[in-house]
């Protein structure tokens, strides 16, 4: 597994070098979200990079209108001997590169297809002319491994970096000062939620729209190991907001960055966490013997059932209260009474019946009669 990051200057190839990389990727800021390099600057920090035996990744991943890709596409053929490989988000710059160029191609899919199957189409479209493919920081370990192992040619996996919540491509913060704000410059905020008490979001504007980042920043350092064995070809380092000098120090690095951390979906992904509550097994039953759902349960008081069964629900019959943790109740009716609190011999059906109240039921448990009571 190899490492890569992003150079911002002349000092951050040096330290590029003494670590042994064999990869940078150059961010110009007509063509990157958030490279900071006019052409004078990555002329420069490319020709250096050939110097020291270091491949050079272009870096073309804004999204475009038509306006803005016409303009780009027709400038990048300026740099197109500078560079070794092309990385591009667009799908329109990935055509375009398909079609116009020769360099090889690596696919940024960290924002767009998440699925095996849409993966293996583009790189099924590009073919040989895919370098490599980045996968979403929201994939789990084990779909990880599943990918690597499935697509043909080689992943590379975000693992340390700020995690992207929002982008526009309007601008957001400008309108917020009084000062005039000049060509290319950016600007930086502080966000937080009006819905909650989390705050602390870094927002960035620049050219290419406004940014909001999560809190914490993405880390994967302590999970190397796992990936070399995945077979995980390139492990991407992002520290343009704090600067590349913590890279001396990849295996202290945690220790010794100054915001918090997270892993993010790695371990497992919470997403569908849900779905097994929302599909309960012991609550799909609605057979002859299902009388109803509980919808109220007062302490000490009664539990109201939504009587469901054109049988009703008659004072005589026994039951079985199924908790949605599967847990089960047998209750014999010492009264029942109806939503007026009146005492009764029977409640129709879509009517409310009140039954006494019974420790450790929910609302949500579902009833049916005991064998045979249903005929009674």
């Amino acid at each position: 597994m190899k490492y890569l990051t992003f150079a911002q200057n002349l000092h951050d190839l040096n330290l590029i070098k003494d670590q042994g990389m064999t990869e940078v990727i150059l961010g110009h800021r007509d063509f990157s979200r958030f490279g900071k390099l006019d052409d004078e600057n990555y002329l420069a920090l490319a020709t250096r990079a050939h110097e020291l035996g270091i491949k050079v990744t272009f870096e073309w991943d804004i999204l475009m209108t038509e306006n803005v890709f016409a303009s780009t596409s027709k400038k990048i053929n300026e740099f197109l001997e500078t560079m070794d490989s092309l990385r591009v988000q667009d799908p329109g710059a990935f055509e375009w590169s398909l079609k116009h160029t020769d360099k090889p191609l690596q696919f940024i899919a960290e924002n767009g297809n998440h699925n095996l199957l849409g993966l293996k189409g583009w790189i099924d479209y590009a073919g040989p002319r895919m370098e490599r493919i980045v996968l979403s920081i929201e994939l789990s370990k084990n779909v990880i491994a599943e990918y690597i192992k499935e697509l043909l040619v080689p992943c590379e996996i975000l693992g340390f970096g700020r995690i992207l919540l929002f982008y526009t491509p309007r601008n957001l913060l400008s309108p917020l000062t009084s000062e005039k704000v000049a060509l290319n410059q950016e600007l930086v905020a502080l966000g937080e939620s009006e819905e909650s008490p989390h705050k602390g979001f870094p927002i960035v504007e620049n050219t290419h729209g406004t940014f909001m980042f999560h809190i914490k920043e993405f880390c994967l350092l302590e999970y190397r190991d796992d990936l070399i064995k995945m077979g995980l070809d390139t492990f991407r380092i992002d520290l343009r907001w704090e600067g590349l000098s913590y890279l001396s120090d990849l295996n202290n690095l945690k220790e010794n960055y100054p915001k918090d951390l997270m892993r993010g979906f790695y371990l497992v992904n919470k997403t569908d966490v849900l779905f097994p509550k929302l599909k309960n097994s012991r609550l799909q039953k609605r057979e002859g013997d299902y009388v109803g759902e509980i919808l109220e349960a007062e302490k000490g008081q009664h539990l109201a059932i939504m009587v469901k069964n054109p049988k009703g629900l008659k004072k005589s019959n026994r039951l079985k209260i199924i908790h949605p943790k599967g847990e089960v109740f047998e209750v014999q009716i010492h009264w029942l009474k109806n939503t007026a609190l009146e005492e009764v011999e029977s409640v129709e059906m879509h009517k409310l019946a009140l039954i006494p109240f019974i420790n450790g039921v929910w609302v949500k448990s579902h009833v049916f009669y005991l064998d045979n009571e249903i005929d009674k």
